[in-house]
């Protein structure tokens, strides 16, 4: 590791080393004569000699006030916070008490789970302990700082603590459910002049003691991995009973539930309007405005009427599309707006709730993603065409669905292939 050059002239937060709080009795030293002189003559006047030396005492001799471990650790957590601080790689340079691995930043093959594609590696000495800093963002930001305290435990209590004394509220935002393996707690951070976010701490690995921190420079809880939905909560404020977790069921679970109440019914038309399909129980967000004439070239689709939504599943976001006539919805788009672990089955849901799901067409051969057509159809549902569009990144995947409710398919791309021919299956 490089040592950070030490800056004169900057601010607190971003001084290399701490300023000296001085003691009783180099207070007294720092204090000249002439002064003393002044304040005797002057309390002479204004107050009885007894007065004068209780004050005198008191200046002298009150106890002084020094910065714990804890409240250098919060300082650092916090800096990124700073209204006028900037969030790029170099600047994260100037964080007093860090050094860091040289430039430039370290570029990912497959990016993190937080969508993160780039790390700087750190270490931190607060308090007598070494701490390993990891930063993630992209190739100009930083995003998430992650902190390993590999010494003696800082405690969470006395962290909060010292949030307190540095001015931040601290407000619970997600906690472990009772019961469960959970081991982190989620506290979103306010304080005057100071942009908002979130600090995650974590008391224990897995029932060993272990100590980490997390922080999330923006106003946003930070997205969990499906397998932790249900060991947290976001109701922390009340009894251990009220503590739920965020959810029971997987983020593809819901997705599919919200794409069969969109598919048409077997008693009703076979192409709805669009009040149908915004008051269908699909959880989907759509956009107030109603739809609206647009252009869908950039997706091949003709279809002159458009209308935009979003659907937030247990903390992942995807980003709606519907298009048709001014009367009629004939398709439907939903893309994710980020990354999750590989292994999920959401054709494999779908059979389970009754549907008939067949393969009808592959698209072309390609290494890092998948785009099938699927015909699916139920005991109540007329069968539409859904296809499915898997941009994969190591372990990490991107969904992206369109569903046809005139059950029709996209022209031929020559590069298709039929199920059984040249692997499509």
């Amino acid at each position: 590791m490089n040592s950070v050059k030490k800056e004169q002239g900057q601010a607190p937060v971003f001084q290399t080393e701490s300023e000296t709080v001085l003691g009783p009795q180099g207070l007294v030293e720092s204090i000249a004569y002439p002064v003393m002189v002044f304040l005797i003559r002057f309390a002479r006047v204004t107050m009885h000699m007894g007065s004068v030396a209780a004050v005198i005492a008191a200046l002298l001799f009150a106890p002084s006030v020094h910065a714990t471990a804890e409240d250098d650790l919060v300082g650092v957590l916090t800096a990124p916070l700073a209204k006028n601080f900037v969030n790029d790689w170099r600047a994260i340079e100037k964080l007093r008490h860090l050094r860091w691995a040289p430039l430039p930043p370290n570029m990912l093959k497959h990016c993190l789970p937080d969508g993160s594609c780039f790390t700087r590696d750190g270490v931190a000495e607060i308090g007598g302990r070494k701490l390993t800093v990891l930063t993630t963002g992209a190739r100009t930001m930083v995003g998430n700082y992650y902190f390993r305290n590999t010494g003696a435990p800082f405690g969470e209590a006395q962290v909060l603590a010292a949030l307190q004394r540095a001015g931040f509220s601290a407000e619970l935002k997600r906690c472990p459910v009772p019961g469960g393996i959970g081991d982190m707690n989620w506290y979103r951070l306010k304080s005057a002049n100071v942009n908002l976010g979130y600090l995650s701490v974590q008391s224990s690995c897995n029932g060993k003691p272990c100590e980490g921190f997390v922080l999330t420079p923006y106003d946003a809880l930070p997205p969990l991995q499906p397998n932790q939905l249900r060991l947290y909560s976001e109701h922390c404020s009340g009894t251990a009973a009220e503590r739920v977790p965020v959810s029971t069921v997987m983020p593809h679970e819901q997705l599919a539930k919200a794409l069969v109440a969109i598919m048409p019914f077997n008693n009703g038309p076979a192409l709805y309007d669009w009040k149908t399909l915004t008051s269908a129980p699909s959880g989907i967000q759509w956009s107030t405005e109603g739809a609206k004439k647009g252009d869908l070239s950039y997706k091949a689709d003709p279809n002159p009427w458009m209308l935009s939504g979003k659907l937030t599943l247990s903390g992942r976001k995807f980003y709606l599309l519907a298009s048709g006539s001014p009367t009629q919805v004939k398709t439907a788009y939903f893309d994710e707006g980020g990354l999750h672990p590989r292994g999920e089955d959401l054709l494999g849901v779908l059979r389970a709730q009754g549907l008939t799901v067949q393969l009808v067409r592959c698209g072309p051969v390609y290494t890092e993603s998948i785009n099938n057509w699927y015909r699916v159809s139920g005991p109540a549902t007329r069968a539409v065409m859904l296809r499915q569009s898997l941009r994969l990144d190591g372990n990490q995947v991107q969904d992206a669905y369109e569903i046809r409710l005139d059950a029709t398919l996209p022209t031929l791309d020559p590069r298709d292939r039929d199920p059984g021919v040249a692997g499509c299956k």
